[in-house]
């Protein structure tokens, strides 16, 4: 369908405005964020951040990450079909590898191709989304030059919990949940357990033959805490999640035409653990582990054509201490990591080399004088295989009043060549240069009681983009340059919340001029929710306007993908304490929209559940 943003716009400004009416509701300033590396409050953070946490999740019924994520500020997200399928997240107009995911502070983008498999991921087992949009390479080094989104399992805490969900849907869809926790206040353990799985949809449009795309994950969560004593707390965390998922358009061995036969499964898994110690009561200092597994198996025509994995692992030690007016930080981190590669395809090659290790050490303070806020960070990367980066990043806010903050953020950032590029089976160069960036934000924001808005205008100059040559051999050529305004907000009333983003962005090709693919002008999210008594209700518009494409079929070149506004609708009814029934239909209008150019995406869709908590 064709979509006009302007009434997508008009929708969002209003829900902005909707603050002046004032109320009473809950602050922002109890709630925690790691945009730079250490706990503070979300109002003394000078970068721009979206927190999504459990009763968000809990409450908007999401199937995946990915509902989470789309058309949040600055966030647009592509995938390839159904669930378990290949998705790719744009940040500011960035690439899709320039987004760095994390889980419980380990590093899940792939070694090989650098992006996040966000179809990996299980809602059931997350506590806390944290978004942090624009570079932050200052604090977490390479792939950060879009932002960074941390994902944060499930925590238990004193007495013993237990939850089971049970929910089915259209397309023999199926999901359950068991949720369980036991603690005191020295030792808390929780433990999930989570499955879905359904016939999907055709995930290729061009294909008339009625075929479904099935799909099941599974998986666990762990995670344990003890407290030694006042000044010391240890705490151990891990994820496992499997996925077997159908799709279309691949190449059988020997085969002249594509195959809709194609399957992948793999799994993704991280292990997590930090040390956290008070040496005095103004230093802290925090030691952490991790360790990261990917795997993917592609088949063909029912036969193995690939199998990819990639491993990380991780070591940092970091000290902040805590001065009158604000806090300075050090650290060092360490990561290796590997690629295994496989393929029956007589034109893949082996990696020419298969691994990578990286030292990085960076310093950040932060200060308060009067109305006056200022943050600086710096950090020093060397990597094995491209050399040597440093990356900082300056900010500075005044308070207009307690609640009000103008600011302006400088910050500069790179991304490392992934090991698919410099070594891969495919065409290759290793000579890569690192991409950089440069940006700058501006920023209005504020907090009031029952709302909160921010504007924030930035442009991002990014250069040495790796483009691919006539014969698909990376090379160091492209310049990027995206402009943009974010305005987000969210108030809240009595039974009535609304939260609201809405994204406008150039996102250019310099040496072209052109608009970079995939990537909407204009796109924005409005979630409406109202609990009256014992029942919720609650609605989500997500809306974008059209983006430039490659063509799926012959003959092949530009094109252009509509833009949407989609609907989805959702209720709960809290039969007893210990009951609730729950309900949701996703695209409710059953309006057909495009993501990525030739792939379909679900339509009307009905879900509904039922959870005990025991």
């Amino acid at each position: 369908m064709g979509y006009r943003p302007t009434v997508m716009a008009h929708g969002v400004a209003m829900a902005l405005l909707l603050p002046s009416l004032g109320a009473a509701a809950q602050q922002l300033d109890d709630v925690q964020v790691t945009a730079n590396r250490l706990p503070q409050s979300q109002a003394d953070v000078l970068a721009s951040t979206t927190i999504i946490d459990r009763a968000e999740i809990e409450r908007s019924q999401a199937d995946s990450v990915i509902d989470l994520l789309q058309n949040r500020a600055g966030i647009e997200i592509t995938q390839n079909g159904g669930p378990g399928t290949i998705t790719s997240l744009f940040m500011r107009g960035t690439e899709s590898d320039h987004t760095l995911v994390l889980v419980d502070g380990v590093r899940i983008n792939a070694a090989t191709s650098g992006g996040a498999s966000l179809e990996f991921l299980p809602v059931e087992a997350i506590q806390r989304i944290e978004i942090v949009r624009g570079p932050r390479a200052a604090a977490y080094g390479a792939d950060a030059i879009g932002g960074v989104i941390q994902i944060f399992t499930r925590r238990g805490g004193e007495g013993t919990q237990a939850a089971l969900s049970l929910r089915a849907g259209d397309q023999h869809t199926q999901k359950q949940n068991l949720f369980f926790s036991t603690g005191d206040a020295a030792t808390r353990l929780n433990a999930s357990l989570f499955r879905r799985d359904g016939d999907g949809f055709n995930a290729l449009a061009s294909d008339a033959s009625g075929e479904r795309d099935g799909f099941k994950r599974g998986g666990a969560q762990l995670g344990l805490s003890h407290r030694f004593g006042a000044n010391a707390n240890l705490s151990l965390n891990a994820l496992r999640q499997d996925t077997d998922a159908d799709y279309d358009d691949c190449f059988p061995l020997n085969a002249s035409t594509a195959s809709n036969d194609c399957r992948t499964d793999g799994y993704l898994q991280t292990f997590g653990g930090r040390y956290d110690l008070a040496l005095a009561p103004d230093w802290d200092m925090a030691i952490s582990a991790g360790h990261f597994d990917e795997r993917r198996e592609e088949r063909y025509a029912g036969e193995r054509y690939s199998v990819t994995e990639s491993h990380r692992n991780e070591l940092g030690i970091q000290h902040s201490f805590t001065r009158a007016n604000g806090v300075d930080t050090l650290g060092v981190d360490y990561r290796q990591e590997h690629v295994d590669f496989d393929s029956a395809s007589p034109f893949a090659g082996r990696y020419a080399k298969d691994s990578r290790e990286n030292y990085g050490l960076y310093g950040m303070l932060q200060r308060e004088y009067g109305r006056h806020e200022l943050s600086g960070s710096l950090r020093y990367d060397d990597d094995s295989r491209f050399g040597d980066e440093t990356t900082g990043s300056a900010g500075y806010a005044y308070r207009l009043t307690p609640a009000q903050r103008l600011g302006l953020v400088y910050s500069t950032a790179f991304k490392a060549p992934n090991l698919i590029d410099l070594y891969g089976p495919y065409g290759s160069n290793p000579d890569l240069d690192a991409e950089t960036s440069r940006n700058l934000e501006a920023f209005w924001a504020i907090e009031h009681d029952a709302w909160n808005a921010r504007v924030s205008a930035f442009e991002n100059r990014i250069d040495d983009l790796i483009a691919f040559d006539a014969a698909f051999v990376p090379y160091n050529v492209d310049r990027a340059r995206i402009r943009g305004v974010e305005l987000s907000g969210g108030w809240q009333y009595a039974g009535l919340s609304l939260r609201a983003s809405l994204t406008h962005q150039e996102p250019e090709d310099r040496d072209s001029g052109e608009r970079l693919k995939r990537r909407a002008r204009t796109f924005g999210r409005l979630d409406a929710d109202y609990a009256l008594g014992d029942w919720r209700y609650g609605a989500t518009l997500r809306a974008a306007g059209d983006r430039r494409d490659t063509r799926y079929t012959f003959p092949y070149g530009d094109t252009t993908v509509s833009g949407y506004g989609i609907v989805d609708l959702r209720t709960a009814w809290q039969v007893t304490p210990k009951v609730e029934l729950s309900a949701k239909l996703d695209n409710a209008f059953d309006r057909d929209y495009t993501l990525a150019e030739g792939y379909d995406t679900q339509g009307r869709y009905v879900e509904a559940g039922v959870k005990l908590t025991l």
